[in-house]
């Protein structure tokens, strides 16, 4: 799929194309449509300069949903 965006809109916006892809791909993954690994590929940059990106907007790898995920599988194996 190719998705185009105007260059006057580009330009009103101040965001270059690799700009655009790391705005989305953080939008997706804080919403969690994408996994950490998909959105990390759509961004183009490498694990640590996407985890950068993910910090400075206050975004965790860890969310209270995973805990509650992590502490239900560690009852379920008597680790609890």
């Amino acid at each position: 799929m190719r998705l185009e965006i105007p260059d006057d809109i580009m330009t009103l916006a101040g965001l270059t194309e690799q700009d655009c892809l790391i705005e989305l791909s953080v939008h997706l993954y804080a919403g969690r449509r994408l996994s950490f690994g998909q959105a990390l590929r759509l961004s183009g940059l490498n694990r640590f300069e996407f985890e950068h990106q993910l910090a400075q907007r206050d975004i965790s790898l860890y969310t209270v949903a995973d805990l509650h995920e992590d502490v239900e599988t560690l009852r379920e194996l008597g680790r609890l």
